[in-house]
This record gives C-alpha cells, structure tokens and sequence, in this order.
C-alpha cells in the first residue's frame, strides 16, 4: 500500500483512478476533488492489493488537531455529546462515567480517520465485497497507521447495508458504537397511494392541507436538473440558502454556497435535481437532490421567508413531490441524512443505527473504549422519548 509524501502520493492517486472505472458518487474523482476539503487534515487514498481481483480502497484524513469538528472526531462521538445525535438519559450518564475513567481527547492524536465527503464510509474496488480482500486493506491501513506513529484509527459513518466491511473491521479488533440515525425513505408499494396509507392519519391530514393552501396561493411545483439553471437562477438558490441558514442562526456565507453551487452545476448539473415551489414564475422554495445510483440524497434546501406564499412549502419540496416522483422515475431510495428524525419519521422514513468503528493504538486504550461503546449500546434516543428533538426543518 502506498505511504505519504509527494511520490508515494501520486502513485496513490493514480492506483484510486485505476481501481474501478465507475466508483460510487462519493469515492469518484471529481467528487473528491470538489469537496475533499470539507473534511480536515491531510488527505489519504489507500490502496491494496492494487490490479489485482482483489483490489481495494479507502479515502482518508491524519487529523493532528484534537478540536477538529466533531462529525470527524472520534474521540467527541464516542465520548462526549454531539449535535449529530439525541442519547437517553441512561445512555448521557453512562457516556459520562466512561469520558471520566478514560483518555483525554488529546491522547487520540493525531488520528486517520476514513469517511468520504457525505458522511459515508465504504470500500471501493473489485475487492470491496470480498472478506479476505477486506481483512487485508484493512490490515493495511492499520499498519500504515502505526508505522506513522498515529494514535487511532476510525472508520465512521459505516452504513448498515456495509455488512462485510463492518465484519473486517469487528474481526481486525475495532470498537464498534452506534454513531447517529440515519433517516431514509423507500416509498412502499407501486403508487403514491401506497406511501399515504403508510402514514399516520395527522400527517396525511397535513399534507392535504399544505398542497390546498399552495394551490390557493397560487404555487405550483417544478423540478428539472441543476444543470439547466443559469447564473441568475443559480443566485436565486443563493439568497434561498442565505434566507434558511440565517432562520437557524448559523453564519451566513454567501461566497461559500455560491461555490458549492456551481460547482455541484458544472460537475455534475444532470445528477443534481432540483424541486422548487414557484409563485409568478419565480423560485420561492426548493430542495436540490443528488442523484448517487440507488439513492437520491437530499442535499440541500432553502426558502425565502419574506415571501408569504412560501410558507408550508418545505414538506412539499423535501418529501411529497420527490415521493410522488419516484414511482415514476423508478428511484427507489431517499435519504435525508441525520436528525430530526420525528418530522422524517412521521413522513415515512426508516431510522437505521449507522455505526463508528475506533482502534486506539496506545497500550492500554481498547478496554476505555470498549467502556464508551458499551455505554452508547442501544443509547440512541429515537422519536417518543422526551429527551428527543422536534426539529421539523
């Protein structure tokens, strides 16, 4: 497996290219390229085994900074409470006891830490299903790791339906805790009148209400590919974004979504599509999905809360037309990422446990771990429990 410095780095890159011809979404060339820099740290590609039939690859980050933002800390989502997610109030003591009883954040570092732009983290290649394939990259990095003289090792966001990868990582000796809950909607059966008997009658009731209320003032709803948009029209996304963040009390950074935009438009314009509620012909709601095979991510979304028309609008955008729109488009899987699982859940989606995976390297720091893993163990609070949030948008 290739090792850091300016060589060793251009060998890797070209053995990632090499490694399968049509990757998934996250792991492809171009999506790295554009959004790598979201996550912190120097940027790894490792490959093993490389142009053989069981060849496999993980992207990665060495994370010097113990204060790195806590969806890539993996010392804070194990130890200590974080915004990804609402934990029991047995499940907050436990966690407690064991960050008192066990090694100060700084002991964790620096760290490599495996995930993709997205929040995912999964293997690529030929070898990405196989065990023995698996147990091999795996050792790889591992060992990578400790020849750099790393403190851990943290494989997050690990989906359910990675099964194999999270069987290598339990057998190379890795702590496993549950992370957060991801939310995903599969619209049921083969029309839109299935999904609406799935939910509960308060919700029907509601969506009923917000289409009468829309087409009372006039909206109408249209989706069509990020790709088709013009500069204007990509602007207009831009002050909708500015309008959301600010509804939320986050910093408003008009250069950063403009950024992102465009360059969600130029690389992959006919993969993002966006639902936009429209009044006098002009965008006043939408939700921008990317397309990534099997699922369709909802990506982002914004509102422009000085025009009155749009409200009730975010449930339309986000959920009923893209609902509606699969059975005719045959895309059978939404996702909605992570929190406000009661509004997602009261609109039909699945909450699934997505796992962390930990190796602390240091003598001695398995079994303070392993403490924190087992106080998370079934600590996830989902909808109905009164510590959880109720955050609808």
């Amino acid at each position: 497996m290739t090792g850091p410095g300016p060589a060793a780095d251009r060998a890797a890159d070209e053995a990632w290219r090499l490694l399968d011809p049509d990757p998934p979404l996250f792991a492809s060339e171009g999506w790295l390229e554009l959004f790598a820099g979201r996550i912190e740290g120097g940027h790894r590609r490792f490959v093993s085994a490389p142009g053989t039939p069981l060849a496999t690859g993980f992207f990665g980050t060495v994370v010097g900074d113990s204060g790195v933002s806590e969806s890539k800390n993996p010392w804070q989502l194990l130890f200590e409470p974080c915004s990804l997610r609402t934990l029991t109030p047995g499940a907050t003591a436990a966690q407690a006891e064991a960050r008192a009883g066990g090694p100060s954040r700084e002991a964790w570092f620096p760290s490599l830490v495996l995930m993709y732009p997205g929040l995912e983290c999964f293997p690529t290649g030929p070898g990405r299903h196989h065990p023995a394939a698996l147990d091999h990259a795996v050792a790889d990095v591992v060992g990578r790791a400790r020849d750099e003289g790393l403190e851990s090792v943290a494989f997050l966001y690990v989906q359910p339906e990675e099964r194999a990868l999270a069987e290598a990582l339990r057998r190379a000796g890795f702590v496993e805790f549950p992370l957060a809950l991801r939310c995903n909607l599969r619209p049921p059966g083969t029309s839109f009148a299935d999904y609406r008997a799935t939910l509960g009658r308060s919700a029907v009731h509601g969506m009923d209400r917000v289409r009468r209320r829309m087409a009372e003032r006039g909206v109408s709803i249209a989706r069509f590919p990020l790709s088709e948009l013009d500069d204007a029209g990509v602007e207009r996304l831009v002050e909708l974004r500015l309008q959301h963040r600010a509804k939320y009390g986050r910093r408003p950074d008009a250069t950063g979504e403009r950024d992102q935009l465009g360059a969600l438009r130029r690389h992959f314009g006919d993969r993002c599509e966006v639902v936009a509620a429209l009044a006098d012909e002009r965008i006043i709601a939408f939700c921008l999905f990317l397309d990534a095979g099997d699922v369709r991510h909802s990506w982002t979304n914004g509102a422009d809360y000085t025009d009155s028309r749009s409200k009730d609008t975010f449930f339309e955008v986000c959920y009923y037309r893209p609902v509606e729109d699969a059975y005719h488009t045959g895309r059978k899987e939404l996702s909605y990422s992570y929190g406000a699982e009661n509004a997602k859940l009261e609109r039909g989606c699945r909450l699934d446990e997505v796992s962390g995976f930990v190796l602390p390297l240091s003598d001695g720091g398995l079994e303070p771990a392993r403490r924190a893993a087992q106080a998370l163990a079934g600590g996830l609070a989902r909808p109905g429990t009164e510590t959880h949030r109720t955050t609808g948008e």
